[in-house]
């Protein structure tokens, strides 16, 4: 695993934390990823409720509703078979109607269609959450109109809490414009905001039994059918929180692709529980961070090129872009990705055929050279993301150093900066209360540090004598 050299201080951190997903699911990690690329053809992940998903699928959660259809065609064309929206679009209806009328255009499209949708926060404690999980399987509800695809549904908690903190989030106005009736059913959530989630995540443990119940005994239904239950935007804390009570822990995570790379406490705590993390945001991110990291992007480009270069004389259809490489990486390491994609062009960068193309051509330099790119490139902020409390490590001595986060629970120390050299720093994001010790090569030098800042704020760190 290559030192910390300023400005990419956060690489190894990144490499490391995609070794340990790799591995925690019996894969192979990032020093054999090279020997075991060419063998690779990996389209979906085993979830812990026993369902598998597939690693790469389609966002329409923010499509205008008249692209909706095209877009749903032009994907299913392409073999992809994993949509992500959520209830808050409006859209699940739109979702059904378009895979219907391709169906009945196909002729025969029985393979099963995975949509992951999501509860909004309007709709947290038990009984709101049942409306919303009701009215979201009868939008998806494709028998009844014309096509008998099945459809497994995974289902998750879009938000842990209304946050009026968030710019868009509007917490009062939101619960008044609801409809009588979801009122009626329970509590303001806005006013329980930290136990509400609990509530709901009882509901959805709930209907998810009633619906492996019926897929065991049918052996399959006309019906959308649950497959699995998780979360979407949660902090640790909450996470932490959540499995505290649990009877079922989320089979899945959404989050934004910027914590795969940065917020390792997080991404450690669910490949402890075995959660699948699943990323939006994947290409954002990548775009917010061109001008940043301009020799970052040049890499990504560059590689981009070469892979392109080489399909190309295989297969003269084949279309290789910075996206498709992107999307590649991800896939690789067991990362789930839904990029949205409304464009036809887009929509081909981002095929299955494409990004499984890449997987036989990649050199190890080329692995190696994404290592440091592509988190290089995610290190823009996000108002997407969960609030974290950015903590940095000067250096001081003059002797390398490294850093490991103090795992609340267990004290377990584990390493999240291999090496930060004299005069050099180190940035992390980690949450208020959160332990870190630092050690010198010989461990002669001990210092222990405490993050009492509060989330949104920054707080430095001088590792001295």
């Amino acid at each position: 695993m290559p030192p910390f050299h300023h400005p990419c201080f956060l690489m190894p951190l990144a490499v490391l934390v995609l070794s340990e997903i790799g591995n925690s699911h019996g894969h192979v990690g990032l020093a054999a990823a090279a020997s075991s690329l060419s063998s690779d053809t990996r389209t979906t992940f085993q979830l812990t409720s026993g369902s598998s998903i597939p690693l790469l699928g389609t966002g329409i959660g923010n499509l205008p509703h008249e692209e909706i259809t095209q877009v749903i065609h032009n994907q299913l064309e392409a073999g992809v078979r994993l949509i992500d929206t959520a209830h808050a679009s409006n859209n699940e209806h739109l979702l059904a109607e378009a895979v219907a009328s391709y169906d009945a255009h196909a002729g025969a499209g029985l393979d099963p269609i995975h949509v992951v949708t999501k509860v909004w926060y309007t709709h947290l404690g038990y009984e709101r959450t049942k409306i919303s999980v009701e009215e979201s399987l009868a939008n998806l509800q494709f028998s009844s109109i014309g096509s008998h695809r099945q459809i497994f549904v995974h289902m998750l908690l879009h938000w842990p809490r209304c946050n009026d903190d968030i710019p868009w989030m509007n917490c009062e106005e939101e619960e008044m414009n609801l409809p009588q009736r979801i009122k009626d059913a329970g509590p303001p959530p806005h006013l329980n905001k930290e136990n509400a989630f609990i509530d709901s995540w009882k509901a959805l443990e709930d209907i998810f039994q009633q619906h492996q119940d019926i897929l065991e005994t049918t052996k399959g239904s006309n019906s959308p059918l649950i497959a699995s239950i998780g979360v979407s935007n949660f902090d640790l804390d909450d996470m932490k929180r959540l499995l505290q009570t649990a009877r079922i822990p989320p089979h899945i995570y959404q989050g934004n692709a910027w914590a795969v790379f940065h917020d390792p406490f997080l991404m450690n705590y669910l490949r402890d529980h075995g959660i699948f993390f699943q990323a939006y945001a994947v290409m954002t991110g990548i775009l917010k961070g061109r001008n940043a990291s301009s020799t970052s992007y040049n890499t990504l480009s560059r590689t981009s090129r070469e892979l392109h270069a080489t399909i190309y004389a295989e297969n003269e259809g084949a279309v290789i872009t910075e996206a498709t490489v992107v999307l590649a990486y991800f896939i690789r390491h067991n990362i789930g990705v839904v990029p949205r994609a409304a464009s036809s062009a887009h929509q081909r960068e981002n095929s299955i055929n494409a990004v499984h193309s890449v997987f036989p051509h990649l050199t190890e330099t080329q692995i190696e050279n994404l290592h440091l790119a592509i988190p290089a490139l995610m290190k823009d902020d996000s108002n997407d993301k969960p609030p974290v409390v950015s903590v940095s490590f000067m250096n001081s001595l003059t002797s390398p150093i490294q850093v490991h986060w103090i795992q609340p629970e267990t004290e377990k120390e584990i390493l999240v900066s291999q090496v930060i050299h004299p005069g050099s720093v180190d940035v992390h994001g980690s949450h208020p209360g959160h332990r870190f010790v630092a050690y010198d090569p010989d461990r002669t030098v001990r210092k222990e540090f405490v993050v009492d800042a509060k989330y949104g704020e920054s707080q430095h760190f001088y590792v001295e004598l």
